[in-house]
């Protein structure tokens, strides 16, 4: 290296020197009143670029002036030991160092900022306090996990050996004299959580804050004054968060406090952007309030997406539940209002899949939490992206504190990630495809179960034969579009029923197409009665030909009369809501007489449809089911059987024995599906009507009692049908739609039609009842129909807290108008059905089972009831915006709450309804009722304040309404700090 001189010039020299004389210059003091900047405190940036918030000289000292330290949560004096790992550019790093230096403690620095080091540094300074993230939480959870998996082969009890471990973590992974711990700046899962508190042995408080609040506002979800002066919840109306739900307030949370920032640095724009005109702080924190100065924290505001078909999923909780998957090490949910499910990207824990397949065991992980949480099936991804590079703060996709850094994420992933939607897309047209080409070629039960997976969207069809539809995640809805699959594969017609049914499986599905397919039956179906495109049905279709043999009809004319005295009666449907009182009704009955009840149940066998009709009695009223029990076993017989298939499911010896020993059929058996199109429901209702009326003219005739519905009464032009009317001429022709409701109808009117073909060709006495709606029992507790409109509405009223001024429409004036409801007690129309049925040896009868009373009972009337027998229903003025509100707040029901609500019928409620009731004719009914003297007071009976409040009492028997029925939030979830 070659010499050089180096010239400075040190013109300066005499200008410095020339100050060394002068005084110094006295120290910086802020004027009286003024709060100077004292430092810039970084946001995460986990929802965009980071912000620097202006911490003032006041700020700073009350930060300095906080008691903290272990001694405060153990009541004696202990020394504050801390690490520090946390960037001290985040107020979660600042404040806990400020905590430890302030208690006079140690305060000792991770090796290494990325937390490569972070364990092998607790084990060495051996804290007694430790500030924890979820991140690190994760972390321990871990290496949990993968030490009971290194001692799987122990023989020792596992309780043993997971108390060994979490012994071993306290004592040696953490230096083992941490009696302080909390955890802060995101959600962590209740099952780290609790393991977290299990392992260290002590309480792990949940702290709520940000950097705009200057740190902690609140410790396990109690609001901490000071710093907090006031605070409230506001509305969130596009994420269906509202201060009127019930049982618990929600919405975003604003606040004020003495430590609120005054801006962020150099943005002005940002800074009006964060408060209200009030001059609160809003948080984006979406909070219920579970009562004053206590809130559990629900998610970020921005964390929450809105599906295709409507739903709500808060991503950073589910998250956190499926990051306790011991094969997850990170995990990203995408979604968009584009798309009905969710996508991941999930960075594998290597360690734990070692060399298994890490797609497979990630996918079989996370639908065994999802099961195990009672998760929904859109907040389960459909699929997942594995990424091997983890997400870091160097790579950009974590913020200093551990916080998914969500716009980057979208950026690295989002091109990816929709690009997968468009191939599950595509893949699920191309398998539908392959399974109509290939359905010749391959066993049915495979076809049968990718067509099942096909129509839920589950990536793998290994299902056991003996799976069903409906636990695999079907409902009726995706049970019609799996029947439409098989029908389009197949060539046959799938009745839902056989899908939906109690004991229908995979299996024995598989096993119903092969016996269409092989025995090319010609059983009728919609297709073969109505032709397969229909748009109407047509009274002159339903022939009795098409549905009887020739010989039973011929035979007909010249059968014996009904039996003059009625000792063995068959019913169906009694596992059904009104089945079960008519089975009451008809053994009460029969008993003096020494006769039999005879009842067809679906069922694997008699004592699994006897059972079914047992737990339709048994909710819970002790004399119910002792009164019950003592009649059926010496009175009832159950037989399982199917009343769409031929002779009912039964072999023929039973068939032929009920054909001559069965004096009176009671006909109550339907699939009752509002949603379902008229062809689904053509081989239950339709079908198996028939096969009832073919037994009823076997050997000898026998009364029928049929169950239609009022709903066939209704014209297109707004009329009628009368009870003297025969339905064939005043309803000849029925458009088959999809309205609310039309298919059910249709399928009832179809069996009126045939009953009337049988009454006039084989002169079979017929007795048809409409009814509409069947509320509770009188008496029994417990005893309401879980599924019908009404219970469903009444729990929806009372769980959700809010009713519309009225549910009818408004006169000019804007008043509330008399209207009525026509609903019926059920052992009243129990009692009708059974005591006019018996006496309907001869003729055609029809009765309209409705309360037409002009009494101005009506739904208004009951919430009056309600709310004058301490339920809490708030009035909201206008319809429109009661039913938003009531949309939203249905939505956030708990799992049980929300699927026994009224939220799957909302529709019927999309306008105010007109005042007046039914205006279908009931003289005959009422007539009827009085001659025979039925009910209490021998006629038709008002609805009372009795009967509605003992809905409520019967649905928090049964554990449908409670005190926690909130909303939303479960209240022993950590409330966790948003730093």
């Amino acid at each position: 290296m070659s010499k050089s001189t180096v010239h400075i010039r040190t013109g300066c020299r005499s200008r410095l020197g020339g100050g060394s004389g002068r005084p110094t210059a006295p120290a910086f003091v802020p004027a009286d009143g003024d709060n100077p900047l004292a430092t810039l405190i970084y946001t995460s940036g986990s929802t965009g670029a980071p912000k620097g918030a202006m911490y003032t000289t006041d700020m700073m000292t009350r930060i300095w002036q906080r008691p903290r330290g272990p001694s405060l949560d153990v009541g004696r004096p202990i020394p504050a030991i801390h690490l520090q790992y946390m960037p001290l550019s985040h107020v979660y790093g600042l404040e806990w160092l400020i905590a430890t230096l302030a208690a006079g403690g140690i305060g000792y620095f991770a090796a290494k900022s990325d937390m490569s080091t972070l364990f092998d540094d607790i084990a060495l300074v051996r804290p007694t306090g430790l500030n924890l993230v979820p991140r690190v939480c994760d972390m321990i959870y871990r290496r949990y996990r993968k030490e009971l998996d290194q001692r799987s082969e122990d023989p020792r009890p596992t309780d043993e050996i997971a108390d060994e471990v979490r012994s071993e973590l306290r004592e040696e992974f953490l230096g083992g004299r941490v009696i302080s711990a909390m955890c802060g700046s995101a959600p962590l899962s209740k099952t780290v959580h609790a393991f977290m508190e299990s392992m260290l042995d002590i309480t792990v408080s949940d702290g709520y804050g940000s950097t705009e609040t200057g740190g902690g506002i609140m410790r396990n979800g109690i609001i901490k004054r000071p710093p907090v002066t006031d605070y409230k919840l506001v509305d969130v109306p596009e994420l269906e968060y509202f201060t009127t739900d019930k049982p618990h307030p929600r919405g975003e949370l604003y606040l004020k406090s003495d430590m609120l920032i005054p801006g962020y640095y150099k943005h002005p724009e940002l800074t009006a952007q964060i408060f209200d005109d009030d001059g609160y702080y809003k948080t984006g924190d979406i909070m219920a309030e579970i009562a004053p100065d206590h809130l559990v924290y629900l998610d970020r505001s921005n964390n929450v997406i809105k599906l295709s078909q409507g739903e709500f999923v808060a991503v950073s909780k589910l998250e956190a539940t499926y990051s306790t998957s011991r094969y997850i090490r990170q995990i990203f949910l995408y979604g968009s209002s584009e798309q009905p499910f969710l996508l991941a990207v999930v960075v594998p824990n290597v360690d734990a899949v070692g060399g298994g397949d890490p797609h497979a065991l990630i996918a079989e992980s996370v639908q065994r939490i999802a099961a195990k949480s009672r998760l929904n099936s859109y907040e389960i991804p459909r699929d997942f992206l594995l990424e091997a590079e983890p997400f870091t703060r160097d790579n950009g996709l974590l913020s200093g504190v551990g916080k998914l850094l969500r716009p980057a994420l979208k950026a690295r992933y989002g091109d990816r990630l929709e690009a997968m939607y468009a191939d599950i897309a595509a893949g699920q047209d191309d398998r539908l495809d392959q399974l109509r080409a290939a359905a010749g070629q391959r066993p049915t039960l495979d076809t049968v179960r990718d067509a099942a997976a096909a129509t839920l969207g589950l990536a793998d069809a290994a299902f056991d034969a003996d799976a069903k539809f409906i636990d695999l995640g079907g409902d009726s809805l995706s049970a019609f579009s799996f029947a439409t699959l098989l029908e389009g594969i197949f060539h046959i017609d799938v009745p839902v029923q056989t899908i939906v049914s109690p004991t229908a499986t995979l299996a024995s599905i598989a096993g119903y197409v092969d016996g269409e397919r092989e025995s090319a039956s010609t059983r009728p179906t919609f297709a073969s009665v109505h032709g397969r495109d229909a748009v109407q049905a047509r009274a002159a279709e339903l022939r009795l030909e098409k549905f009887i043999d020739a010989d039973t009809l011929a035979a007909a004319g010249s059968l014996a009369p009904p039996a003059d005295t009625v000792r063995t009666v068959l019913l169906t449907g009694a596992n059904g809501y009104l089945g079960r009182f008519l089975c009451l009704e008809w053994l009460e009955r029969l008993a003096p007489r020494g006769g039999t009840l005879i009842c067809i149940v679906r069922g694997t066998d008699p004592v699994a449809a006897r059972q079914r009709i047992e737990a339709a009695i048994d909710s819970g009223d002790d004399e119910l089911s002792t009164h019950f029990r003592a009649l059926a076993d010496q009175h009832l017989e159950v037989l399982a059987g199917d009343l769409a298939a031929a002779n009912l499911g039964l072999d023929t010896p039973t068939w032929q024995r009920l054909a001559g020993t069965v004096d009176l059929i009671v006909h109550a058996a339907a699939m009752v599906n509002h949603v379902l199109p008229y062809s689904q429901l053509f081989g239950p209702n339709v079908v198996g009507t028939a096969e009832i009326l073919k037994l009823a003219i076997s050997t000898r005739l026998k009364p029928v009692s049929y169950l239609s519905t009022v709903a066939v009464t209704a014209l297109p032009d707004g009329g009628f049908v009368g009870e003297d009317v025969d339905v064939r001429t005043a309803s000849p022709v029925r458009s088959l739609d999809s309205s609310y409701a039309s298919g059910y109808a249709t399928s009832k009117w179809a069996g009126e039609v045939l009953a009337a073909e049988t009454h006039d060709r084989c002169g079979l006495p017929v007795a048809v009842f409409r009814s509409d709606m069947i509320l509770a029992h009188s008496r029994y507790a417990g005893q309401l129909n879980l599924t019908d409109m009404f219970t469903r509405l009444i729990l929806s009223l009372v769980a959700t807290g809010i009713a519309p001024a009225s549910f009818y429409q408004l006169d000019a004036h804007g008043n509330r108008q008399r209207a009525h409801y026509d609903g019926l007690p059920a052992d009243f129309t129990a009692e009708a059905i059974t005591t006019l049925g018996a006496n309907s040896t001869t003729g055609f009868h029809t009765y309209n089972v409705l309360n037409t009373h002009d009494d101005g009972i009506s739904l208004d009337t009951f919430v009056d009831w309600l709310i004058g027998n301490g339920q809490q229903i708030e009035r909201i003025a206008d319809y429109g915006d009661w039913l938003t509100r009531f949309s939203a707040a249905l939505q956030a029901l708990p799992d049980d709450e929300r699927k026994n609500s009224v939220l799957p019928l909302l529709s019927a409620y999309a306008r105010p309804a007109a005042p007046s009731g039914s205006h279908a004719p009931t003289d005959k009914f009422r007539a009827a009722v009085q001659h025979a003297g039925i009910g209490a007071d021998h006629d038709v009976p008002h609805l009372t304040e009795a009967l509605i409040t003992k809905y409520v009492t019967d649905m928090r028997q049964l554990g449908l309404l409670g005190a926690a029925t909130g909303p939303r939030a479960d209240t022993k979830a950590p409330v966790s700090a948003r730093n």
